[in-house]
């Protein structure tokens, strides 16, 4: 199986962080809401606490691992895809399943060079990992070449 490109870990950082806006202002509210209505002091420094702790595991420990155990591989019939932080999967879809096969990038993941991959089926969809772009262009072109050679019986 193939592992994830070196710039998947920044990649992830930013739009971690790009999350961690929410939470910011979520402990901000709380801080504003504390000093307005004269709340105790360790409602504050919960926030601060808890804004904290979501940094460091989002922002510096779930990118990591999320690089170290995701993996993915086109095989003959199926599209193999292991991705995970506390809850490691891994997603198997049958080429000939496959209906519609969709590549995007957003601002930040051109600026790394990634793209994402969607396969997707009558009941579900399944997301690479963040791949190159080129990489990814190619990988939907042999999704859609193996999809038009195969005899489907549905």
């Amino acid at each position: 199986m193939k592992r994830l490109s070196s710039e998947a870990v920044p990649y992830m950082r930013v739009r971690a962080m790009i999350d961690m806006l929410f939470w910011f202002i979520i402990a901000g509210a709380v801080t504003g809401l504390s000093l307005w209505f004269d709340w105790p002091a360790y409602v504050i420094w919960s926030a601060a606490g808890i804004f904290i702790v979501l940094f460091i595991i989002n922002v510096i420990i779930r990118p990591l691992i999320f690089y170290r155990v995701t993996r993915y591989e086109l095989a003959e019939e199926q599209i193999i895809v292991k991705k995970g932080f506390i809850i490691i999967r891994t997603t198997l879809i049958p080429i000939k399943r496959i209906q519609g096969v969709e590549l995007s990038t957003g601002p930040v993941s051109r600026r790394y060079g990634l793209s994402i991959l969607r396969a997707k089926t009558a009941s579900m969809g399944i997301d690479m990992p963040p791949i190159e772009i080129s990489e990814g262009g190619q990988l939907k072109k042999q999704i859609i070449d193996m999809v038009k050679e195969e005899i489907s019986d549905v």
